[in-house]
Order: C-alpha cells, then sequence, then structure tokens
C-alpha cells in the first residue's frame, strides 16, 4: 500500500503492482486517487492521467467488476454534468478518455451528441476530439459534418508525419519506427477518406488521396505513402519494412 509521501507517478506504479499481486480493491483505490488528485501535485501528467492511467483501468475493470463500476461512475458523473449544461472542456475529455481506454468510441459520439443542443459553443469547441471518435464509430454522416474542411485535416496528419521524420532522422532513431509512422499516418488519412467513400464521394476520395501523397516532399517516404494508400495494400509489418 502506498503512503503520502510518494508522487503520483510512483502511486500509479504501486496500483499496477497492485493488480499484478491480485490485490484490486488496493489497486483501484490507487488509480482513483491518482485521476481525482494527481494534477494537484504535477499538472503535467495531464496526459498520464487521460492514458496510461485509464488503460490501467479498463485493464483492471476486466478482471475485476468493482472496478468497472466505479470507472463507469467517473464517466457518468461528467456525462451528467455536460447534459445538465454545467460541464466543463475537461469533463468532455475525461468522458471520452474513458471511453478510448474501454474502446467504446459510440459512447464519445453520443455524447457530442446529445451535448450540441445543450451547450452548442462548448461542442462547437469539440470538434476535433469527437471526429476522430465519430470516424472509429463508423458515424460517416456525422464525421462529414464535423470535417468542413478535409485537406486541413490531412495537410495535418502529413505535418505530424514530417515532423516525427526529421525528429528520428535528427537523433538517429533506428529506422523501423520510420515504418510504423508511415502506418499512422496511412491509417489516419484512411479513416478521413472512409468517411468519403461511406457518403458516395469517390471523386472527394481520390483527391485526398493524391494530397495525401503529395504533400509529403521526402522522395523516398513519399514512395512508400503511394504505395501503402493504394487500395487493397497490407500493412508494412506484413509486406516488410521500406528501404
Amino acid at each position: 500500500m502506498s503512503d503520502a509521501s510518494m508522487s503520483p507517478i510512483e502511486r500509479l506504479a504501486t496500483a499496477r503492482e497492485l493488480a499484478d499481486q491480485g490485490q484490486y480493491d488496493a489497486a483501484l483505490q490507487e488509480l482513483v486517487w491518482f485521476h481525482d488528485h494527481a494534477l494537484e501535485q504535477d499538472a503535467s501528467l495531464a496526459g498520464v492521467r487521460r492514458s496510461h492511467a485509464l488503460a490501467d483501468w479498463a485493464v483492471l475493470a476486466e478482471a475485476h467488476p468493482p472496478a468497472a463500476a466505479a470507472l463507469e461512475a467517473v464517466r457518468e458523473r461528467n456525462a451528467a454534468a455536460l447534459l445538465a449544461g454545467t460541464g466543463t472542456r475537461e469533463q468532455f475529455l475525461d468522458a471520452a478518455s474513458i471511453d478510448h481506454a474501454l474502446d467504446q468510441p459510440a459512447r464519445t459520439r453520443d455524447l457530442f451528441v446529445a451535448l450540441e443542443p445543450v451547450a452548442p459553443a462548448l461542442a462547437a469547441s469539440l470538434t476535433r476530439v469527437v471526429l476522430p471518435q465519430a470516424i472509429a464509430a463508423g458515424d460517416a454522416e456525422l464525421a462529414e459534418r464535423l470535417m468542413p474542411n478535409p485537406d486541413e485535416i490531412v495537410r495535418q496528419h502529413a505535418d505530424y508525419l514530417m515532423d516525427a521524420f526529421r525528429e528520428r532522422r535528427k537523433r538517429f532513431t533506428s529506422a523501423p519506427s520510420i515504418p510504423a509512422e508511415i502506418h499512422n499516418y496511412v491509417q489516419d488519412v484512411n479513416g478521413v477518406l472512409g468517411v468519403f467513400a461511406a457518403r458516395g464521394r469517390q471523386a472527394e476520395v481520390q483527391r485526398l488521396r493524391r494530397l495525401a501523397v503529395d504533400l509529403i516532399p521526402a522522395t523516398t517516404l513519399r514512395r512508400e505513402v503511394r504505395a501503402a494508400l493504394l487500395p487493397g495494400a497490407r500493412p508494412w509489418f506484413e509486406r516488410g519494412t521500406p528501404r
């Protein structure tokens, strides 16, 4: 069991150790503490709180029903405040992060749709958060509505790929990570393409696919992206690494 002198990260590590040992109630206590209080001690843990910590909680929930009930209660408190018109952006992000940890993107989509008439300004500020969840939920109609400028979405993904490429070259990181970055880019782009394909807009699909290739200036990288974006292309880990 942890004590008050431990840092939030140490308490999160303790939660994992307790879960591994089958001490589920004690692990849950640490995870609840981390979710409720970690940012009071270290604001830089916001990302960890919504990713790794919730992922640990979701894993614990699979083995320990009280952990599942506690996680659902946190999510529902946030959702209730949002739908009552008193919720905040942070509460929506918490609810969406829980949905992501539980692999339930449709719940984020449903919460957003319910929130729009209650707090339209807040909902409008959340479109970039909700878009990937709408795509993951297979809601092409909502995804298209949230994506008035698909070119900009593709450009953002391309910029991220190029930034990652430059950073890895600068740090002499091992080459196998580059195919993984390409794979992530192709997945993101295909998510956008899938929205327009589902809406029957094949010309837009072809245009955006060409754009996704043209935005990559590095010749070798562009060749790999073009091949990976071909309909039916296998992912890099099935066809080997780029050379």
